[in-house]
């Protein structure tokens, strides 16, 4: 048991005993659960904040627990403040565990803007999301997403838009499931200086169920509907050949397994999240094809008066939360925090060397691609998160 813990259980057993009890029959699984309270919400229902932590009236005591849901609810845009601490029940040996958080407003925005120079491709990004994050007071998510990608000039070409919609249940039939829905269209026109090409509209429909288990891990399953859809491409491979590819109506089954234990998702200061899957290509003009997913892993630790963050695979979207950014697909990150002010919740700077491999050359060389994103985060009380960068890559095969 964590030491820290003990005075508090001490000085929570000593008046419930007896004058000739003596405190030490008393262990932590001795305790029981005798009630759960929510404190501090006026928005949002005391049922969804219960959801987050695993134990009910009646449950022993399990202080790992407590902690484990502090973090959930952390994670969550919804609440700027989350604290767990017991207060004497009715009986002996019973406790009344108090969920006490600070909410935040229900509508999240977030905004991004960035300069970059890959592949010998000049262009900028621009994204924005607004969403409401507390539906009906049961914490249902909707947000809808744009991005674009506008070309600057290079050798190459990489133009690409993207609109969705989303709908979100955190706690679909209970704690344990989730269910997404979404809508999207997506249009794409990539070419780099070696010839790869990928070019088309994509409308999609998604549907999406998820189960958590353990302390942090889920499995999600999802099936995407793309009718009207249609994508050319063209990719040098590994022996030299160049292949076409690309189809219409093109449908997709999808299962992943992934955890996620980062206090934040776009402020992490600990924890770590893991996602990787495979997919189903099925319908269309295509025979159906078996695919793995990409493999996404997120570590994050403090050290040197900063967080330090490991990433392969681009930044997580652990069970139904995203973000917009430009990615590496291997980086670390240094991110120094900034302090506080009248208009900023919180900061901070960042630094991330990163590296690549988006693909073959001719003559079947790989294309490496290594990079250095700078940057500036922060969480403001008037317009959201604001996320600004610039990215510079050099290609190493020159």
């Amino acid at each position: 048991m964590n030491k820290r813990f003990l005075p508090f259980l001490w000085a929570l057993l000593i008046p419930l005993q007896a004058p000739a009890q003596d405190v030490g029959e008393f262990s932590p699984a001795s305790l029981q659960v005798q009630e759960i309270r929510c404190s501090g919400n006026t928005q949002t229902s005391c049922d969804f904040i219960r959801d987050h932590l695993h134990l009910q009236a009646g449950d022993a005591l399990d202080e790992e627990e407590i902690r484990n849901a502090e973090l959930r609810l952390s994670a969550l845009r919804n609440f700027d403040s989350v604290a767990i601490h017991l207060e004497k029940g009715a009986q002996r040996g019973q406790v009344i565990v108090v969920i006490d958080l600070t909410e935040n407003s229900p509508i999240a925005m977030e905004w991004v803007g960035g300069g970059s120079h890959r592949m010998e491709v000049d262009r900028l990004l621009f994204g924005g999301r607004i969403a409401h994050q507390n539906l009906f007071g049961e914490g249902k998510f909707a947000d809808l997403t744009a991005v674009a990608g506008v070309p600057l000039g290079g050798p190459g070409h990489h133009e690409f838009y993207d609109i969705s919609a989303r709908y979100a249940d955190p706690v679909l039939f209970g704690r344990r499931w989730f269910g997404i829905a979404s809508a999207a269209w997506r249009k794409l026109d990539f070419e780099d200086q070696y010839g790869n090409f990928i070019r088309g509209e994509v409308p999609e429909f998604r549907v999406a169920l998820g189960w958590r288990f353990a302390d942090f891990s889920y499995l999600t399953s999802g099936f995407i509907y793309r009718p009207g859809s249609e994508q050319v491409s063209g990719r040098w491979m590994r022996d030299g050949t160049f292949e076409f590819g690309g189809g219409a109506d093109v449908n997709t089954f999808d299962l992943s397994y992934g955890w996620n234990s980062e206090d934040d998702l776009l402020f992490p200061t600990q924890g770590s999240t893991l996602q990787i899957g495979a997919a189903v290509d099925f319908g269309g003009t295509i025979k159906t094809r078996v695919r793995a997913g990409r493999l996404q892993y997120r570590k994050t630790w403090s050290w040197a008066g900063g967080y330090w963050t490991f990433a392969v695979g681009g930044d997580p979207a652990p069970e139904y939360l995203l973000t917009i950014s430009e990615e590496q697909l291997f980086a670390v990150t240094y991110a120094r925090p900034l302090r506080a002010g009248d208009n900023i919740r919180r900061g901070r700077w960042y630094i991330e060397p990163g590296y690549d491999i988006p693909g073959w050359a001719p003559g079947g060389r790989h294309i490496y691609e290594a990079g250095l994103k700078v940057g500036y985060r922060a969480d403001t009380r008037a317009f959201g998160v604001i996320d600004l960068y610039i990215l510079g890559t050099v290609d190493a095969n020159k």
